[in-house]
């Protein structure tokens, strides 16, 4: 009876765990979301908007001047079986943020502009610059054969952040804030 009522709890405690953590999980699920695609000549070009991808404990890292880096990974393939998709194009590109705290100015700089680094006082426009991608070319059109259809896959994820050994002990919760979007998909015709 002891037994029975020890593996019952045990069960029930293991329960309870398991599924508590997906809930606390999607609380702070960050998501591709308005994922458009469409021909700007000479190239197809894709947009969309990374939701949920700050939350406070980020924040406090990187007001304390520890840098967060989304790599945005973006794959095109021929319309068909999963398996046997002909892939067109593979890329990835980053978004970097960093709080100079000397200046009181977050610094951004975005993969679309590399000769450019974006600078504000005001978190919520960093925040702006950081989840949005606009325009950015994935294959030129001349690539594409006519009426074909093809299948734009996106996902975004925080690059894993180093910090320096002494710093690993007081940040220890940057591992907490390390996410990864599903993949988001749109057809597209040509």
């Amino acid at each position: 009876m002891r037994q029975a009522f020890f593996f019952a709890s045990l069960l029930l405690a293991i329960m309870c765990t398991v599924l508590s953590g997906p809930v606390a999980q999607a609380r702070n699920k960050a998501d591709i979301v308005e994922l458009q695609v469409y021909p700007d000549p000479p190239n197809l070009k894709v947009r969309f908007r990374i939701d949920n991808c700050f939350n406070e404990e980020m924040l406090k890292a990187i007001k304390s001047g520890v840098g967060a880096t989304f790599r945005i990974l973006v794959v095109l393939e021929k319309e068909g079986v999963p398996l046997f998709r002909d892939r067109l194009v593979d890329v990835s590109f980053e978004h970097s943020i960093r709080y100079d705290t000397l200046h009181g100015q977050y610094r951004v700089k975005l993969a679309e502009h590399p000769n450019t680094t974006l600078t504000t006082k005001d978190f919520a426009k960093a925040r702006q610059w950081m989840s949005k991608v606009e325009d950015v070319p994935i294959i030129p059109l001349w690539r594409l054969p006519k009426n074909q259809e093809y299948q734009v896959r996106v996902k975004a994820e925080l690059s894993k952040v180093r910090l320096p050994f002494f710093l690993r002990y007081v940040f220890f919760f940057v591992s907490l804030w390390d996410f990864e979007t599903d993949w988001a998909q749109v057809s597209y015709v040509h």
